[in-house]
């Protein structure tokens, strides 16, 4: 996606959508909708001439209850059809987008932000899915106005002179308030966006704002209050130009009627039969008109979630939406690798721009060799790039320009997936997902997660249950590192990155991680990288990296320093 703008989208995406994922069912939409729209002009005929007494009353009352019928069935018809595909069409995206989100450079995401990529899924997504079921809605409508304008055509060239006269002058007044709407739309969104970027923190810093009167407050005035406030404020403003839009229609049809009555007749002689036929027409066709009118809102918001989708690089109608899934052997991925040397960065430079704090961040040149069993401390001050080394080193972090390679062999997009499998990785912001994991992409052994849970000091707060876990205890922080340590241990994999794991240790645990655990992981052929401000341990570490301002000022093997000393 560096680089590369996205198209945006047309305005008939969403149709688009409908017809190249189940074209039959449209079809069948327009069909019945076409159906069920000749049905309510002849019903209007039917009473036209049942005011007039042309013919039996007898023989228009069953027209009138058959074209009734048909035109009830057929627009039900033409409604659930699309309904169908709809659900069927929504939970497709909503897979395609998760999938999107994975296959998404992680630092994309990051600049984002995760409100932006959540508003995404909770809100875009449902919107493409109302604006869907609003689409039968519209065929058929739009179907229905049609043939009533048809039918005016056939009662007065007069009478369709006039009603297509107010009707253009009507549109051009809606298109006016419509199009000031519209633009309230897109900064609803964009604000909710900020909402949820508020909500977020007010779940995850609740602690903090307990603790913290003064932010509290800041919080919940300037933060909270004011967003939502903002969210509403658009949201009366965008639904008062969308209401003057709709009175456009409700003044247009006063007016239409009204130079039926009144002002036709002066202009040409209309036969009391086309006049009174003429009327029912167009109050026939109102109601289509009204709600096609109704509809545009929900159209524009579709557009503008395709254009938000699109942006994000998701385009709804991409033929390759659905990545096919390719059959793997049932052999471990990494069973090639377990012989690998080194990892080695030429000349790998990276700039993160922050979108929230608008500040940005810029790593390297970077060169450097990880060799394999190696035990790497990576140091330096708070923000000198010690975290985005480690996730560059991991293939989370795509360089800008440089190079990552494997035994000499280049990373590139094809085999980064693969070469992200050799990292097990606790970061600071870790994630536990409740399912333990093997070596052999597997279930985990539950006796080896006991022995770690146990070696962990955990056995007391955490059950084993199948290929997951409970906890039994409330966990603190430190606590839920060491779980997530677990996690990492029952993966088995040939790199560990440990990102200030033993910051929110007790001193004891601090203590038997560095000369315990990280010396085990050692002598089992693991490649450890951990990054630390425990200097007090610092002797134990094969190589020291630090870091100052995205840079390498220093890179000292202890191992050859010991030997010397």
């Amino acid at each position: 996606m560096k680089g590369k703008k996205e198209k945006a989208p047309k305005p008939g995406s969403v149709m688009r959508l409908l017809w190249s994922s189940h074209p039959w069912l449209t079809i069948l939409t327009l069909i019945t909708g076409i159906i069920s729209g000749v049905a309510s002009i002849a019903v209007v005929n039917v009473i036209n001439q049942a005011i007039h007494n042309e013919g039996s009353r007898t023989d228009s009352l069953y027209w009138f209850i058959g074209l009734s019928a048909v035109a009830l069935i057929f627009r039900n018809g033409a409604a659930l059809f699309p309904a169908y595909a709809s659900m069927r069409i929504m939970t497709r995206l909503r897979i395609a987008l998760c999938r999107k989100i994975l296959a998404t450079p992680l630092e994309e995401v990051d600049r984002r932000g995760p409100p932006n990529v959540l508003t995404m899924l909770t809100n875009d997504i449902p919107q493409l899915n109302t604006t869907l079921v609003v689409m039968p809605t519209v065929l058929v409508e739009a179907t229905v106005f049609l043939f009533g304008i048809a039918y005016l055509a056939y009662l007065s060239w007069v009478v369709l002179a006039l009603t297509l006269s107010l009707m253009i002058l009507g549109v051009m007044l809606y298109l006016f308030f419509f199009v000031s709407g519209v633009r309230y739309t897109t900064r609803v969104r964009e604000e909710f966006t900020s909402f949820n970027e508020y909500t977020h923190a007010l779940v995850f810093g609740l602690k903090e704002l307990k603790l913290n009167g003064i932010r509290r407050r800041w919080f919940g005035r300037s933060a909270i209050q004011a967003s939502s406030t903002r969210v509403a404020r658009f949201n009366f403003v965008e639904r008062l130009w969308y209401t003057a839009a709709d009175n456009v229609g409700q003044f247009t049809l006063s007016l239409l009627v009204g130079c039926l009555l009144f002002a036709a007749p002066m202009v040409s002689t209309l036969d009391p039969k086309v006049m009174s036929a003429s009327v029912l027409a167009v109050l026939y066709i109102m109601g289509p008109l009204s709600l096609l009118v109704g509809a545009m809102p929900v159209l524009a918001a579709g557009r503008i979630a395709c254009s938000r989708l699109a942006e994000f690089g998701f385009l709804i109608n991409d033929p390759h939406l659905e990545p096919t899934e390719v059959e793997v052997p049932k052999v471990h991925l990494l069973e090639h690798k377990k012989s690998w040397d080194s990892i080695e960065l030429k000349d790998v430079r990276l700039h993160y721009q922050d979108k929230h704090a608008g500040a940005g961040f810029s790593l390297g040149p970077i060169d450097l060799s990880v060799q394999a069993g190696e035990l790497i401390y990576i140091v330096g001050g708070n923000g000198c790039g010690k975290s985005t080394l480690a996730k560059v080193i991991c293939g989370l972090y795509i360089p800008q320009s440089g190079e990552v390679l494997l035994d000499g062999t280049t990373i590139t997009e094809d085999s980064r997936s693969d070469y992200r499998d050799l990292f097990s990785a606790v970061f600071s912001d870790f994630h536990l997902f409740n399912r333990l994991i093997g070596p052999n992409e597997e279930e985990g052994s539950p006796a080896l997660a006991q022995k770690y849970l146990e070696t962990l000091g955990l056995a007391d707060k955490i059950k084993i249950e199948g290929a997951g876990y409970s906890t039994m205890k409330a966990l603190s922080y430190g606590q839920q590192k060491r779980l997530a340590l677990v996690c990492a241990y029952m993966e088995d994999r040939p790199v560990y990155v440990l990102d200030e794991w033993a910051a929110d240790q007790d001193p004891p645990f601090k203590k038997f991680f560095y000369e315990e655990l990280l010396p085990d992981l050692k002598r089992r052929g693991k490649t450890v990288l951990i990054i630390t401000h425990d200097d007090q341990y610092f002797q134990l570490a094969d190589r020291i990296i630090k870091l100052v301002d995205g840079l390498v000022v220093s890179d000292i093997n202890c191992t050859i320093r010991d030997k010397r000393a």
